[in-house]
């Protein structure tokens, strides 16, 4: 009750002062199908090998500006899934589910503070697409899959000049969803309390040479969970690295490696790595400006050889599907959804520009892992499988955008033999207002 009369007072200061106010809402339809990721699973309580539902997230938004640089923005939200297919993995039985409203954003922003060269951002915020390719910073709710992806943070930010600046986070982040709630089913937003600190620097050179820089820094704490050390123990661990971008049209070279430090609470020690490298040539004076791309990726997985240290890479951020939406779930059977770590992987991508308004992205990708299998529901080799996607993208209006996503996965010796094909499919259409 304290957290609304303060809420409700705050908003009352922007609400009833000369304030610009403005407003809006999205909408945003889905229809996923995933099909035979889960067969291996023994008949009851998951009888069915596909899933297919309706996802319908409304977002409601209001923005209050004080001037240009201060201003109060709240984003309430809700996304239900409708199961068409009511006996898969995702559904369980059941007709619908997630079918609550939450604040999906409400963040305080003050720009060029009392007149210097610091930003500061306060509340829960969005860090889409800000900090790199979101290859370890991008998802703090990976609970609920892309519904939302919000921090509930502290950022200030400080700019040595218009290319240069370095962010400063503090986030705290609990389990469970604390603010009010409209019809709160308890999702699990995360798998503990977390909470922690981001030092990240974005460095641009001249533009003679086109070269970017972004070191950073976090630290990170979860608490335990579940029963099976060490994975699941409170852990305290660090992340250092460097992500670069040089351009040289039409090239462009970029890559990142990270190194992970810690401990547990049961004292085993964490280390760990990862990074990737890709050359992308654009060819932009060819019919649909094609854009090629090659590289590769390489998270650490941790060796059953030492029963004192966790060598797997932990992803921190990065729970999302960077790369694919079907490797997301695979993980399901190396123990949890979306945790990424023990791969290496191949991927050559081509885009094609049909329009200014549609444009088509395939890729190749091949995965192996770097140890081999431990859990009762993989296979006996390192090969996890080959994976081509395609997605078609178009613009209908400058509200209006869509898209088709496509991937389809054959699984290697990673993975049982009994394992079949399996493939996700999605449609979407999306209206900003």
């Amino acid at each position: 009750m304290k957290r609304l009369i303060f809420l409700f007072s705050v908003i009352s200061l922007f609400v009833f002062s000369e304030v610009k106010f403005d407003y809006g809402f999205d909408l945003r339809l889905r229809e996923e199908y995933l099909g035979g990721i889960f067969a291996p699973l023994p008949s009851p309580p998951f009888y069915n090998d596909d899933d297919n539902y309706f996802r319908v997230k409304l977002s409601l938004w209001g923005k209050w500006s004080i001037n240009k640089n201060n201003t109060i923005f709240i984003r309430f939200s809700g996304e239900p899934r409708f199961y068409i297919e009511k006996d898969g993995f995702l559904s369980r039985g059941r007709n619908k589910s997630d079918d609550e409203f939450i604040f999906e954003n409400l963040y305080f922003e003050f720009k060029k503070l009392f007149g210097s060269n610091w930003d500061l951002k306060i509340g829960r915020q969005d860090f889409l697409m800000q900090y790199g390719e979101g290859f370890i910073i991008m998802e703090g709710t990976p609970g609920d899959g892309s519904r939302t992806f919000y921090f509930d943070a502290l950022k200030a930010t400080y700019y040595f000049n218009e290319k240069n600046s370095i962010d400063f986070i503090f986030f705290y982040h609990p389990f469970e969803d604390y603010m009010p709630i409209i019809n709160n089913v308890h999702k699990r937003l995360r798998n503990s309390d977390e909470i922690g600190g981001i030092i990240y620097g974005k460095l641009s050179s001249s533009q003679k040479i086109n070269l970017t820089l972004e070191p950073y820094y976090i630290y990170k704490h979860h608490e335990g969970y579940g029963t099976t050390p060490p994975a699941n123990s409170a852990l305290e661990f660090n992340t250092i690295g460097i992500r670069k971008v040089y351009s040289f049209d039409p090239w462009k070279l970029r890559g990142e490696i990270a190194y992970q430090w810690g401990e547990y609470d049961n004292g085993i020690d964490k280390r760990a790595w990862a990074g990737y490298a890709f050359l992308t040539r654009n060819l932009k004076n060819i019919k649909f400006s094609p854009s090629i791309d090659f590289g590769y990726v390489y998270l650490s997985g941790d060796k059953s050889s030492t029963t004192d240290k966790d060598e797997g890479w932990d992803p921190v951020f990065g729970r999302w599907p960077w790369i694919s939406e079907l490797l997301l779930y695979y993980y399901f059977y190396d123990g949890e959804i979306a945790k990424f770590t023990n791969y290496n992987a191949w991927r050559t991508s081509l885009n094609l520009v049909f329009s200014k308004n549609t444009n088509l992205s395939l890729s190749y990708n091949y995965f192996r892992a770097n140890e081999p299998p431990t859990g009762p529901l993989l296979g006996t080799g390192k090969e996890r499988g080959h994976l081509p996607t395609m997605i078609l993208r178009h613009k209908f209006t400058s509200n209006i955008s869509s898209h088709l996503w496509f991937e389809y996965f054959v699984p290697g010796s990673y993975y049982p033999n009994t394992h079949e094909d399996s493939f996700f499919f999605r449609w979407e259409i999306a209206f900003k207002f």
